[in-house]
């Protein structure tokens, strides 16, 4: 008698745990994808970055290399005053 008593209890119970260890599991995934879109858009803005470092740095090594043909093109300064 005692059994007929306890196994439906204990069966309800296993579904009970079950249900909410299933809404514990969604509930964690619903988060999980919350933190994978918000670290998708802090990738996103690191590469914007990345890319405008990469930009700017192109234009000052072309401006470097400019300014290095120029100081090489020009004469010695001290075999002009030499007399060289």
């Amino acid at each position: 008698m005692g059994d007929l008593f306890i196994e439906p209890l204990v069966q309800y119970g296993f579904v009970g745990m079950s249900a909410l260890l299933l809404g514990i599991v969604v509930w964690l995934i619903r988060r999980l994808l919350s933190v994978l879109d918000q670290t998708n858009k802090v990738i996103s803005a690191n590469t914007e970055a990345i890319h405008e470092i990469t930009t700017m740095t192109r234009d000052l090594l072309r401006l470097n290399r400019d300014l290095h043909n120029k100081v090489i093109s020009r004469p010695c300064i001290a075999k002009r005053e030499a007399g060289v």
